[in-house]
Parts: C-alpha cells; sequence; structure tokens
C-alpha cells in the first residue's frame, strides 16, 4: 500500500505527521507492554525503552509516581501531540 498525502501538503508535512506519530506510537506500545508486565529482556522492548525514553525521562524527573501509577508518559504523551499538531500547523502549504 502507497501512502498518499492530499494535494496542498509536502514531504515536510509527511514527515512530521509519520514521524510524530511514530513516537506516539511507541510510547502507546510501550506504556501497554509495561502495564501488562512484559519485561525489558525482549529485545523489541529493550528497543522502545531507548526511543521513548529521551521523551518521558524529563518528565520522570519532574513527576513523582502516584501509587503503582507512573503519569510521566501521559504527560509526554499529550504534549507531544499538541508539539505535532503545532507544527503541522506551521508547515507552509507545498512544504
Amino acid at each position: 500500500m502507497i501512502l498518499s498525502l492530499p494535494a496542498d501538503h509536502g514531504i515536510l508535512y509527511a514527515i512530521i505527521q509519520y514521524g510524530m506519530g511514530l513516537i506516539l506510537l511507541s510510547l502507546l506500545i510501550r506504556a501497554i507492554a509495561s502495564w501488562v508486565r512484559v519485561d525489558e529482556r525482549y529485545a523489541f522492548i529493550r528497543f522502545l525503552a531507548k526511543f521513548t525514553d529521551p521523551f518521558v525521562t524529563p518528565f520522570r524527573r519532574m513527576i513523582p509516581p502516584v501509587g503503582i501509577l507512573d503519569l510521566s508518559w501521559i504527560i509526554a504523551f499529550f504534549l507531544l501531540i499538541t508539539l505535532q499538531t503545532l507544527l503541522l500547523q506551521a508547515v507552509p502549504v507545498g512544504w
């Protein structure tokens, strides 16, 4: 299947949309894996940890866990969605 963009959006728009989408999907998969107790001995989970830690670690330093719940990934998730939306709105048409 070939990914296609609307006629008025350019390559920069696609890079931002799909790049940020990949980061958001990785955050979501890692969160679900931690909820079902998938161990980091699996290479895929280690890869996701190394890929998503730069986005989650700053929030972990500021926000302590609430009981057994780690809220830092949720805040990182919503801030990345906001950043993606702002970047997509800032891209000129045709870029």
